[in-house]
């Protein structure tokens, strides 16, 4: 930095410490203002905070020199009273401009967190997140028989989770005091400077399905937490882990919540940064139970379901919300009622994610008192709260249904036309849980017991072992493997390639994304070379093809879910396995097998077999081999539905009915808008439903022979049922007149699949009752 950066310095001290800034090294210093009046400072390169004017450019040296010589001088303060956290706000912002995309995390901070121990912090829950990363991949998901200390049930990667992190702030060596979820008393880390507080693993209960879960912390300055606000944080962050692991962070003073993601190599490189968090019907409703008691809640889902936002709830709420930065539009919900205490935690998850949503130009509302979650104190780690996240129509719209009014802090915030839109009374007072059962009502059946099928495949045995023991047909084999295969590719590919839109459509009209036709490439050249395959169609390409070989034809999506792999939610591919060259003019019957594979945190291949028993669950190892891991014969009854098609209950009266009564019986709301892993929670959780069904105004969506058919294999291999086309009959007996047909569908437990029918058509099947 020349000298002319700071003009006007006449007395001999400021001469010398003149001298010393052109030697310095480039960080970011200060003087005082009263002594700077005259300084010109060419840009950007400087800020005014408190008094303070904060250079960008110049030397550690230079400002101790600075300091000391002007404290001489009797005109600055020690720097123990320097707002060390005003002087970041300039010095981020100083920085900004030199953010790019594709700067590895440690780029990024070197040119935008000034504060080397912070940078040191973040770096470390980087590192830490890579780590869990993989024992997320790897490790076992069964539960235990441990608590954490609020009650409620930890799973062993949990506590893996938690014991990398502890170890890394432990050795950061700028980590004063720690404390997580799990084990909230706050530790010594022993180092000086930050403090943490962190969830693990939020969403561990649904980590064995499959679907993305995460890591969240925040960082205060000092060692202090009880006592703070979320004003007070430093920075925060989640890691998201799904079929790409995502480190998206934010600092205070800083513009922006910044998306990292981690590449092969071991590093976090930037993909993304946001600003804006928009106007978009898309919902996250947590806690949907408390409709049945908080009215205002109920007015206030209902008015989503009847404005046809779009539902994606997973019940991880670091998937939940992290959809909202990437969509830039959207709202979360999690509130509580008289039957129905507050389960989200103000220092571990509400406080740390506000910081993000609010710096990517969202709001938030939180503790029923109309407040930004960042103003709430902090009285206890164990805190909870209620909280609404999104953009500031929906966090006010949010705040007029449940508290009657848009607050003041928020509405300041807002123009007149979005204050409009938040208090713009409701179309409709249709109530999403008043539709009447239906008469009679419904009786589940006593089902007759079902013997247990005899499994000689053994758990452990590789995928080449149990296909020995599934089937002797040799091509079907070589068919299975070659799926396998290319599902290991399309793994990779949906881990590193571009999620952004391309302009490209199939021939349905459906938008493709670029890795939708990555993944669909794979596929056929996978089945072109095997010499077993006779013809193949994909719904991108759905003109069979002919693949030059003899034995068996595929029908294939190679990634269902497209539209929210963008998200980093799960995804699939799912395909059926046909003997010879004929798919048109079939039934699901005719299958020889059929799969699905689920990109997720893990990477999941689930088979099934006309001639064999039960559903299959293959892991893909580190060493790139697929692993048997479960065998599914039974599906039973629990309350866990995953309800697609959701509109459709605005003019499908008989659907209305239905999904009112899964919110009054209290059932578990899990819907992804992934047909491929909510289907897939079935198998793991032995128990749920999963329904798509249309209306006059709704159309059919999902294709028998690329979907349903395939999928209704595995479901009802697996013990359960399924009832399509509106016709009370199983999805493998429809037979398929076109490529294109679509159909509404149902799968899940019998009980479910015979109360679905019941409801949407009045009967229950024969066919299903003679079981």
């Amino acid at each position: 930095v020349h000298t002319s950066h700071i003009a006007g310095m006449s007395t001999p001290s400021q001469r010398q410490a003149q001298r010393m800034a052109r030697s310095s090294v480039a960080e970011p210093q200060l003087f005082r203002g009263t002594q700077m009046q005259s300084a010109v400072v060419s840009g950007d390169m400087a800020q005014q905070v408190n008094g303070w004017t904060v250079l960008a450019g110049l030397g550690s040296v230079a400002l101790m020199m600075a300091v000391t010589l002007q404290r001489r001088m009797k005109t600055v303060p020690s720097l123990a009273e320097v707002d060390i956290q005003s002087m970041s706000i300039a010095m981020f912002a100083a920085s900004a401009s030199k953010v790019e995309m594709g700067q590895t995390l440690e780029e990024f901070m070197k040119v935008a967190v000034p504060d080397e121990k912070l940078r040191l912090i973040m770096s470390t829950m980087a590192e830490s997140g890579r780590t869990i990363d993989h024992k997320v991949k790897t490790a076992s998901c069964s539960g235990t028989a441990c608590s954490n200390v609020f009650g409620d049930e930890q799973l062993a990667v949990d506590m893996l989770a938690d014991k990398v992190l502890f170890e890394g702030l432990k050795h950061c060596g700028v980590c004063e005091i720690a404390c997580s979820e799990e084990n909230p008393v706050p530790l010594e880390m022993g180092g000086k400077g930050y403090s943490v507080c962190f969830d693990p693993l939020d969403g561990s209960s649904i980590v064995d399905t499959n679907f993305s879960v995460g890591t969240i912390f925040g960082v205060w300055p000092g060692d202090k937490i009880v006592g703070t606000t979320g004003r007070d944080l430093a920075a925060s962050g989640i890691i998201v882990y799904g079929p790409r692991t995502i480190l998206c962070i934010a600092f205070k003073g800083m513009p922006g919540t910044f998306d990292f993601m981690l590449q092969d190599d071991g590093k976090w490189t930037l993909v993304k940064e946001t600003k804006k968090i928009g106007e978009g019907k898309l919902f996250a409703p947590g806690n949907l139970r408390c409709t049945l008691d908080n009215p205002e809640y109920l007015k206030l889902i209902s008015y989503y379901n009847n404005e046809q936002y779009t539902l994606r709830y997973t019940g991880g709420m670091v998937p939940d919300v992290y959809q909202i930065l990437i969509k830039e539009k959207g709202v979360f919900t999690n509130v509580i009622s008289p039957s129905t205490k507050a389960k989200l935690r103000l220092s571990f998850e509400a406080a740390p994610i506000a910081l993000l949503i609010e710096n990517g130009g969202g709001a938030s509302s939180c503790d029923g008192k109309c407040v930004s979650a960042l103003d709430v104190q902090i009285t206890g780690i164990d805190q909870r709260t209620q909280v609404c996240y999104g953009s500031r129509v929906e966090v006010g719209r949010f705040e007029n249904f449940m508290y009657g009014k848009v607050s003041d802090r928020l509405a300041k915030t807002m123009s007149a036309e979005e204050v409009s839109k938040a208090t713009a009374p409701a179309k409709s007072t249709k109530m999403i849980t008043s539709a009447p059962d239906p008469t009679p009502a419904f009786k589940a059946p006593v089902w007759k017991p079902k013997a247990v099928p005899q499994i000689s495949a053994k758990i452990g045995d590789s995928l080449e072992e149990f296909l020995a023991e599934a089937t002797s047909d040799l091509k079907l084999r070589r068919i299975m493997t070659t799926m396998a295969d290319s599902c290991r590719a399309i793994s990779h590919k949906v881990k590193t390639a571009s999620c952004g839109g391309t302009a490209a459509t199939n021939v349905f009209g459906d938008e493709q994304l670029a890795v939708d036709m990555l993944a669909d490439k794979v596929l056929f050249e996978g089945l072109k070379h095997c010499d077993v395959c006779e013809i193949a169609c994909s719904e991108e390409n759905p003109v069979p093809l002919e693949m030059g070989g003899k034995g068996y034809s595929v029908c294939f999506d190679p990634l269902d879910g497209s539209s929210i792999v963008d998200t980093n939610f799960a995804v699939g591919t799912i395909f059926g396995v046909w003997p010879g060259n004929k798919i048109v003019g079939t039934t699901g019957r005719d299958l020889a097998a059929s799969g699905i594979c689920v990109y997720g945190p893990r990477t999941v291949l689930c088979i099934a077999f006309k001639d064999y028993p039960g559903t299959h669950d293959f892991l893909l190892g580190d060493d790139g081999k697929w692993t048997y891991v479960k065998a599914t014969t039974h599906i039973g009854e629990g309350k866990m539905f995953a309800p697609g098609n959701l509109r459709c209950t605005l003019d499908n009266p008989e659907y209305e009915k239905l999904i009112s009564y899964y919110i009054r019986e209290q059932y578990t709301l899990r819907y992804t808008g992934g047909m491929v892993p909510d289907v897939y929670q079935m198998f793991i959780k032995g128990k749920g439903v999963f329904t798509n069904v249309i209306s006059p105004s709704t159309k059919a969506k999902l294709r028998l022979s690329f979907e349903a058919a395939p999928i209704a294999l595995l479901v009802e291999k697996a013990g359960g049922a399924s009832s399509c086309d509106g016709k009370c009959v199983s999805a493998l007996d429809v037979q398929i007149n076109g490529i294109d047909q679509r159909t509404q569908v149902c799968f899940g437990s019998r009980t479910e699949v015979a109360r679905f029918e019941h409801y949407l058509y009045g009967k229950v099947s024969d066919r299903l009752l003679t079981e």
